[in-house]
């Protein structure tokens, strides 16, 4: 007897990522901002009636897509206005202006009564404190003392976008062979530091060594990384990830939809990347880094097509810096959860460094 296999799964039809079923949080942020919308209603409809029917584009493009519906619904709603009669028009435009001035006085005298506690819990309910913030920077100054400035205001401007959360912070160091050390010690107590202060949730933070995965470039290994890291990566919120050059693109691209601003589940959380570079990294400019980051990545994943790698790499050259000391001093060793792939000897909790 023949043994019915299941059907594997298919590809975006617009961006040929490997299409998943949709979660509950995905469905319910759909039907939230787009309810009122008549085709969405049938497109929920049979959803219902069976999800297969409507499974076609993966999350990222199927909401990029009802959203240019809408805008396009937008615009022709404002264009009937437009042949609406003059006086209306002229009412409700003077209406208008009235409204935004008494706002905008309303909105004036309301800043100029806001103290700094107020400020405090404002920022507090949208994800990260102005104090938080301050004494996540102030840790980190004091345990690196040498650290030079540019990269510690970059660090506090990448911290500063949880003031209000919508997609992951990624954070790029750069390294070669002579600061890697160092560059793995920055990586470790900055998590730790955003894990104390920021990311409360839980205690831990993950790691994961992409030389671990080399092996892992065949097109059914697509899903694995992205299944061993979903769940800890939506409860912990921190990733540490060292040897980026050395994951595979099967790998890698799933990094795209882990940084998606779209996806709720990771709508704060934090990756510090680990990158290897050539050459010497001391007097390089803010641009020329990017270059360099640009160029190891085109390099490792060179096979990618690129309508799918550039958009990835753009993403995650958000900030991009490299230590400028060197140490070989080893870090004190803290507690990690370790991604490793199945084959791997590694417990699940591991001391990294």
């Amino acid at each position: 007897m023949a043994k019915l296999c299941e059907e594997p799964l298919q590809g975006c039809q617009l961006c040929g990522y490997r299409v998943r079923n949709y979660t509950p949080e995905f469905i319910q942020l759909l039907k939230t901002e787009f309810s009122e919308n008549k085709e969405f209603k049938i497109f929920f409809n049979k959803y219902n009636e069976n999800p297969d029917f409507v499974n076609d584009l993966c999350e990222k493009c199927q909401i990029s897509n009802w959203r240019k519906i809408k805008h396009t619904n937008y615009n022709r709603v404002k264009q009937n206005e437009r042949t609406a009669d003059t006086p209306r028009k002229s009412f409700w435009s003077y209406t208008l202006i009235v409204l935004i001035i008494m706002v905008s006085m309303l909105g004036g005298y309301l800043l100029s009564n806001f103290d700094n506690m107020s400020i405090c819990k404002y920022s507090n309910s949208n994800g990260l404190s102005k104090d938080k913030l301050i004494t996540t920077m102030m840790s980190l100054k004091n345990h690196f003392p040498s650290l030079q400035q540019g990269m510690i205001k970059k660090l506090g401007s990448a911290f500063s976008r949880l003031q209000t959360p919508g997609e992951p912070i990624v954070f790029m160091l750069l390294h070669n062979d002579a600061n890697k050390q160092t560059t793995d010690c920055l990586a470790s107590y900055a998590s730790i530091s955003a894990k104390q202060h920021i990311f409360t949730n839980s205690v831990h933070s993950l790691w994961i060594n992409g030389s671990e995965w080399t092996s892992y470039s065949k097109r059914d290994h697509e899903d694995l990384f992205y299944e061993k890291l979903n769940a800890p990566l939506e409860k912990n919120e921190v990733l540490v990830l060292e040897n980026l050059q050395d994951l595979p693109w099967s790998l890698a691209k799933a990094l795209h939809h882990l940084c998606d601003s779209e996806n709720p589940k990771y709508a704060k959380a934090m990756y510090m990347l680990e990158l290897r570079v050539n050459g010497d990294l001391q007097q390089l400019s803010d641009g020329d880094k990017i270059l360099a980051a640009e160029r190891a990545m085109n390099m490792a994943w060179q096979d990618a097509p690129n309508e799918y790698r550039e958009p990835l790499i753009a993403r995650l050259t958000s900030f991009v810096d490299a230590v400028q000391w060197e140490s070989e001093e080893a870090c004190h060793g803290e507690s990690f959860i370790r991604i490793s792939p199945p084959s791997s000897s590694h417990s699940n909790a591991a001391s990294i460094l």
